[in-house]
């Protein structure tokens, strides 16, 4: 565009300005000298009065002081850049002080602060956060930054000092405890407790001013101090249990006594010391008979040394040399053991006695259970005896069965099937017995409700439970005495009898669960033998309520319901 000017500058060009009603608009009116000083002066006003009105809403919005010069601000220099780097540093360094004191503190307010001096500190420290905060709403950031730096120090040490609290006191009751428990070791450990105790008064004497942490520290010294005297008993306790081990090992009963006493002086209960002064009492006499057992393992007296050591062992179960000298006599009896074992087995084997073949040959395989041809002996025995308990089982089950023993057949096939769990004749056996021991079980409980049915007058109850427990009875079984008596009984309790009630026409007469209610004055009705609630009721009259009984092979009732006694208004 610019190139497209400066190429056509030097063209000549007409304008016409098209407007039609040009001429016919009024002449403006000329500025004059005067016009312009009138609007001049005009201007000024209102001007200043625009200005009075800004400044008056300022200060009414801001505050009076809005627009004063700060003092600060007009003694001041102009700021350089390294001034105003450093303030915003220090401001910097001030609100993050600031927040991690106002955080810290948050969380020191919800500490428990029962000591007087701790309270005393904390009220302390909350003034110097007040301070801090004056400080830094002042704009003062360097010297808030410096009285919150030693705030947050007095906190953190604040802090520290409440949470050793809890410390310092378990540690006190600790130390006490410990003085006591190593009491015994006063002697062996010169001024170890005196010096634990006195660090147990210190520490004290700090919490109670309120300086937990320097008190655990001191109850720290004071337990250093109760660990030596713990090494050191332990060494004397450790010295006295060896050289009561070695006087047992001599068979010296009072040296072994001696030694052992001691430990439990300064140990009561110590298990080592407690076994060895019950291994003390008969040491002499285990002594004398690994002694004893020694000298006939020299003259090849195996067994006779055997029961030496034994001896010795039921008298001193912890000495290792009657548990050696047993066992190294006893490998020497082995052969014999073990062909005694075997021949035993052999003759066994040959009577079929098969428990007695597996007994012995299982006490010759503990002597050599790498021998191939005693375990091939006890397997084929296992088998065998397997098959003939198989055998056995099954036919007393069969047995059981034919003399319908059903209880005793099912147990007889279940050893069966513990035997042989994949038996099938055995299977079948007790699912068998099973049915029908549950079909006997049906038909009991059917001929015992028919029978508390009938004796309650419930003849038709009763017969659908007789007939259910003939559908469910075995075809062997005979019908008892009882059950023939019964039978009888609903026979002739099962044909209906013919009943005559009388009434007056005006009541209404029910039969309660057989017959809707009905006005009647003669009516014969056919029912079957029970028990019948039989009601009246007429409006105006008291209901009349009877009990009738029908029974089989009686006369017939005749019934008479009549309600004749008005009812109360």
């Amino acid at each position: 565009m610019a190139d497209e000017n400066e190429v056509n500058a030097g063209k000549k060009r007409r304008v016409i300005h098209w407007n039609p009603d040009a001429g016919k608009q009024e002449e403006r009116r000329r500025w004059t000298w005067p016009r312009i000083a009138a609007w001049s002066a005009g201007g000024l006003f209102g001007l200043l009065l625009v200005a009075g009105l800004v400044i008056r809403g300022i200060k009414l919005v801001w505050g009076p002081d809005v627009l004063r010069p700060r003092a600060a601000e007009t003694v001041a220099a102009a700021p350089t850049v390294e001034g105003a780097s450093s303030a915003f540093i220090s401001r910097a360094k001030a609100e993050q002080a600031f927040e991690l004191a106002s955080k810290a503190l948050k969380e020191l307010r919800r500490l428990p602060t029962d000591h007087p001096s701790q309270l005393e500190q904390l009220i302390v420290m909350e003034k110097s956060f007040t301070q801090s905060d004056a400080l830094m709403k002042a704009h003062e950031f360097a010297r808030a930054f410096g009285l919150l730096e030693t705030l947050n120090q007095d906190i953190d040490a604040f802090s520290r000092n409440v949470k050793a609290k809890g410390e310092a006191r378990q540690a006190y009751d600790a130390i006490l405890l410990r003085v006591k428990d190593l009491e015994v070791a006063r002697a062996l450990a010169p001024g170890r407790l005196e010096a634990a105790f006195e660090a147990a008064g210190a520490g004290r004497q700090l919490m109670t001013d309120g300086n937990f942490t320097g008190a655990k520290q001191v109850f720290d010294r004071g337990f250093a101090e109760l660990k030596q005297a713990e090494q050191v008993l332990q060494a004397f306790v450790r010295d006295n249990l060896l050289a009561g081990q070695k006087a047992l090992a001599a068979g010296e009963k009072d040296a072994a006594r001696k030694a052992f006493q001691q430990v439990m002086e300064k140990a009561p209960g110590n298990e080592a010391a407690t076994l060895g002064l019950k291994r003390a009492e008969n040491i002499d006499r285990v002594y004398a008979l690994l002694q004893q057992g020694a000298q006939l393992e020299k003259d090849r007296r195996f067994a006779d040394a055997a029961e030496s050591y034994k001896k010795a062992f039921a008298l001193d179960g912890f000495s290792a040399a009657a548990q050696e000298g047993q066992s190294r006599a006893a490998r020497l009896e082995k052969e014999t053991r073990f062909a005694e074992a075997k021949a035993a087995a052999d003759e066994a084997l040959k009577v079929r006695d098969w428990n007695k073949a597996i007994a012995e040959l299982q006490n010759a395989l503990k002597v050599y259970p790498q021998r191939t041809e005693v375990q091939a002996q006890l397997k084929s025995a296992r088998e065998s005896a397997h098959r003939e308990s198989v055998q056995k089982a099954l036919a007393r089950a069969f047995e059981h069965e034919k003399a319908f023993q059903w209880n005793e057949a099912r147990a007889a096939f279940n050893e069966t099937l513990q035997l042989d769990p994949d038996h099938a004749e055995a299977k079948d056996g007790y699912k068998r017995t099973g049915t029908v021991i549950r079909a006997l079980l049906q038909y009991e409980r059917y001929i015992e409700a028919a029978d508390q049915l009938a004796n309650k007058a419930d003849f038709q109850g009763a017969i659908r439970r007789f007939n259910e427990a003939m559908a469910v009875k075995p075809a062997y079984l005979q019908a008892s005495d009882r059950v023939q008596q019964l039978q009888a009984l609903l026979m002739a309790q099962n044909t209906p009898v013919d009943v005559t009630f009388k009434s007056d026409d005006e009541t209404w007469v029910q039969i309660t669960n057989f017959r809707a209610p009905k006005k009647l004055q003669t009516e014969t009705i056919k029912i079957l033998p029970g028990n019948y609630e039989v009601v009246g009721r007429r409006r105006g009259y008291r209901d009349v309520v009877m009990l009738l009984q029908v029974r089989g092979g009686m006369p017939a009732p005749e019934v008479s319901v009549i309600c004749t006694v008005k009812a109360d208004k």
